[in-house]
């Protein structure tokens, strides 16, 4: 889609970098570098967020202008949008051309991307348990020039580091995240991330072992991951307790 010649292969440390943004400046500068190598020029990021209380939130995120990004927030576009309709039901990307989408969609995103000298893109859903996310890449490039299957690999590859290191970014800076964890799963937490076994977590607490397997698989489920090594470093990330010294 974006270029024909072979695209560089990113690193493991370029997509450390992405992981350990300290924040959305460096993480939108990091990622639009890395992206550029790629041939991408813009991407987009919409997550759906639910918050600790259970309300649903938009936050918008990317490299277009910001009354750009608000057009993708909006629901009434998601309805005629052809590229969100086949998202809500397929998790495979959708590789599409402006120029199309002019003709099948009745909004504004497509034809004000087309003034901005976008030319095609690439759109993919990103589902985790705490948000359902569409990652739009953007390309200049003549129609023709087809984005290599290493590159658009290493670009959606690229896109669930961007859009993990988003959400803990935006976990971060939303207050009362231990509510998403009741007062046992904390504890349960707490203790695993200071090296405990789950027997001696369970002789702390006067629980069994097996109620501590219980309170870890919990916490695990409500942020998302698989492992209790994941939901320790996961709850770092967003805030809900402190990394150990």
């Amino acid at each position: 889609m974006l270029r024909s010649e072979a695209a560089p292969r990113l690193s493991a440390p370029d997509l450390l970098q992405i992981a350990q943004a300290p924040d959305w400046d460096q993480l939108r500068a990091r990622s639009q570098r890395m992206l550029a190598q790629l041939g991408i020029c813009d991407f987009m990021l919409k997550m759906d967020v639910t918050g600790a209380n259970g309300a649903a939130q938009v936050q918008m995120f990317g490299t277009l202008p910001g009354a750009t990004l608000q057009l993708f927030a909006q629901p009434t576009d998601d309805k005629t949008d052809p590229v969100q309709q086949h998202l809500a039901r397929s998790c495979l990307p959708l590789s599409w051309q402006v120029e199309q989408l002019c003709l099948l969609h009745g909004g504004h995103i497509y034809p004000l991307l087309k003034t901005m000298g976008i030319t095609q893109g690439i759109s993919l859903a990103l589902h985790t348990r705490q948000s359902v996310n569409r990652l739009d890449f953007y390309s200049n490039a003549a129609p023709s020039a087809a984005l290599p299957a290493g590159a658009q690999a290493d670009a959606l590859l690229l896109g669930l580091y961007l859009q993990e290191s988003a959400e803990s970014l935006w976990r971060k800076a939303t207050p009362n995240q231990e509510t998403l964890l009741s007062a046992r799963e904390l504890e349960c937490l707490r203790w695993s991330a200071d090296g405990k076994t789950s027997s001696e977590i369970g002789l702390i607490l006067g629980i069994s072992q097996r109620t501590v397997y219980f309170h870890m698989k919990n916490v695990a489920m409500k942020l998302g991951v698989y492992s209790t090594r994941h939901a320790i470093s996961r709850a770092v990330m967003m805030g809900i307790i402190k990394p150990n010294n």
